[in-house]
């Protein structure tokens, strides 16, 4: 069994591309919207994604991914940067074929959002970067509070819930409900 893999990048335009030479028609699934999508495929240029690893959460930690393109010119880069869209799914799929390349079927391993584009100049191309995190990466969350008497009165003055909080200390048992 022969395996490779596509990115589909959910911009309204969607952009589609597979680790394979030449185009690569995929039938409609949960992900993929339209039947006969085409891929186009990023030879060596996306040969990182050969090497992949996509990560799980673990400890509170959300997994980063960056996706990069090497030699663009400034017509691929000028589009990309137009077509990009912060926020925009991008999931992650292995192709299976047989032995002689026949299409058997998809499995999509991971969903990213978009983060952020860069586009950088080296010599006559481009290199245009993609940042991606899965869903619980985003920077605006507040990181976890102690459950204190003063901040759950900044929430909600006449709040008394957490009065006793104060008086425990680790080995401390409190009793809670009525007495």
């Amino acid at each position: 069994m022969n395996l490779d893999i596509v990115v589909r990048i959910g911009t309204p335009n969607p952009a589609r591309f597979w680790t394979g030479a030449a185009y690569l028609y995929l039938p409609a699934d949960d992900i993929e919207t339209e039947d006969n999508a085409l891929y186009l495929g990023g030879g060596a240029l996306l040969s990182s994604l050969t090497e992949l690893e996509i990560e799980q959460l673990r400890n509170g930690e959300a997994g980063r991914l960056e996706l990069g393109v090497t030699g663009a010119n400034v017509e691929i880069a000028r589009n990309a940067k137009a077509e990009f869209v912060s926020g925009s799914f991008v999931d992650i799929g292995i192709v299976q074929f047989d032995p002689l390349w026949q299409f058997l079927g998809i499995t999509w391993e991971a969903r990213y959002r978009a983060d952020k584009l860069t586009i950088a100049r080296e010599g006559s191309g481009r290199t245009i970067t993609m940042s991606m995190g899965s869903d619980d990466t985003g920077r605006s969350r507040s990181p976890n509070s102690y459950w204190t008497n003063a901040d759950q009165r900044r929430r909600s003055p006449d709040d008394a819930i957490f009065d006793h909080v104060a008086g425990i200390n680790a080995g401390t048992s409190r009793p809670f409900g009525t007495r």
